[in-house]
């Protein structure tokens, strides 16, 4: 559902290995970072990669082993690690650090920085069942509902359960990858949304550091902003304003390519697979790989 197919980490690589000028380096790196934002790239995967280019030394060899590392202070919080909110605070608490008394005159490699460490204390569901199990999702390499069809919960059924595939695999224009899988409640995941309505080109990947269900739920409730912003406002834009973020794309992708209008028409027309679970600093990069390895990117996904 991205406009473009060309890995975006490896463009803004080159660049730093043939521009050995650091101000032309800022110019085409803005260049680039502009052009993939226009192609419907994720604003935040963008500014992350540019930062992590620009950290890199321009020839990549071997470290010597008296150099000493960064130093990597956690900010360990319980909720909203991959809010933007929390990485906006971070931001501004690392600018506050790097422009102190103290560290303005450092070498930006031995400045402290902060960094989100998501941790919570033991519960009794941590008790009742291994932590490996949990870490992993299901055994069973498919994505499964939380609850089975025959048993009846309290409270509000998951809506989540009747969207996923139940297979254990993905396939997207003839390229099929194997799921790791788990259930509507796995965390810190990798996931494929197909679209139905789609004879090719079906699968948008996604990351979350919230379980399955949240995410699918976020997808959901941005349709339904749409649907109510179409009724009540006949000058609005499909995307929300500014670019398509990452929760709206398959509301957007709903109501753009197949014209649908009625808010049954998400639950009916998607199902969701978990490709893998990783550790959050690991998403992207894992988002990245499955984006390529199943050319999900427009003209291809």
């Amino acid at each position: 559902l991205f406009s473009h197919f060309q890995p975006f980490p490896l463009s803004a690589l080159r660049y730093r290995r043939i521009v050995n000028d650091d101000v032309i380096l800022d110019e085409r790196l803005q260049e680039l970072a502009g052009f993939f934002k226009r192609s419907s790239y994720p604003a935040g995967m963008v500014n992350e990669v540019i930062s992590d280019v620009r950290s890199r030394p321009r020839t990549l060899g071997y470290r010597n082993q008296e150099q000493s590392a960064a130093v990597f202070t956690p900010w360990i919080i319980t909720y909203g690690a991959g809010y933007d909110e929390t990485k906006d605070k971070i931001d501004e608490i690392n600018n506050l650090v790097s422009n102190s008394r103290t560290w303005n005159r450092t070498s930006p490699a031995k400045v402290p920085t902060f960094r989100v460490v998501t941790r919570r204390a033991p519960n009794l569901k941590d008790t009742l069942f291994k932590r490996k199990k949990l870490a992993l999702g299901s055994e069973s390499k498919t994505t499964d509902p939380c609850t089975a069809p025959d048993v009846k919960k309290r409270g509000r059924p998951c809506m989540t359960c009747k969207l996923v595939s139940g297979t254990s695999s993905v396939t997207n224009n003839s390229i099929t990858v194997k799921t790791q899988g788990g259930n509507c409640k796995t965390r810190n995941i990798v996931y494929a949304a197909s679209c139905k309505l789609c004879s090719k080109n079906s699968v948008y990947v996604g990351k979350s550091v919230c379980s399955l269900s949240q995410r699918v739920n976020g997808h959901r409730s941005k349709y339904y902003n749409l649907l109510e912003s179409f009724r009540n406002n006949d000058h609005f834009s499909p995307h929300g304003p500014g670019d398509c973020d990452d929760e709206n794309v398959l509301g957007a992708h709903l109501f753009t390519v197949h014209n649908k209008r009625s808010f049954p028409d998400f639950n009916e027309n998607f199902t969701f697979d978990i490709l893998c679970t990783t550790s959050p600093e690991s998403l992207r990069k894992s988002e990245q790989f499955f984006i390529d390895k199943l050319k999900s990117l427009y003209p291809l996904g």
